[in-house]
């Protein structure tokens, strides 16, 4: 049963740092920046420090002006 709920866990925790990095690549993609700097910054240093830099100093880029989003 030990076993059984370690691997659930380690499955979970895996899946939340999939998450994660997809998160950072999806930002990085929207304000036009090759994700690949930003996922190795992100194991280097932490994947939140990472999102918070992309939410804090860059801006979204918007690809179709006339939607009004």
């Amino acid at each position: 049963m030990h076993i059984l709920l370690s691997a659930l866990f380690f499955a979970l925790f895996l899946y939340i740092l999939w998450l994660l990095f997809e998160l950072v690549g999806d930002m990085a993609v929207a304000r036009d920046h090759n994700p690949w700097p930003w996922w190795i910054i992100s194991v280097i240093w932490s994947p939140f420090a990472s999102i918070f830099i992309l939410w804090l100093f860059f801006d979204k880029v918007n690809d179709n002006p006339g939607d009004g989003s």
